[in-house]
């Protein structure tokens, strides 16, 4: 029997994850990218940060999962 067919694969990301003292959640993304995009906001507005660093990133992509 195979499962998952049909159902798409959807991605989380926390902040805490990466080492932020923040209890910011993303859950049932489409994509890594859709991720990095809500991200950028969140890290502009409530981390007060004008860009997401490259280390960051890399830190960011290493702690997506897939839910």
């Amino acid at each position: 029997m195979v499962f998952g067919i049909g159902k798409k694969k959807r991605f989380a990301f926390s902040c805490g994850s990466v080492g932020m003292d923040c209890g910011f959640e993303v859950k049932g993304a489409s994509s890594e990218e859709e991720i990095l995009e809500i991200l950028k906001i969140h890290a502009k507005n409530v981390h007060h940060m004008k860009e997401i660093s490259d280390d960051m990133k890399n830190k960011i992509k290493q702690s997506i999962k897939k839910v």
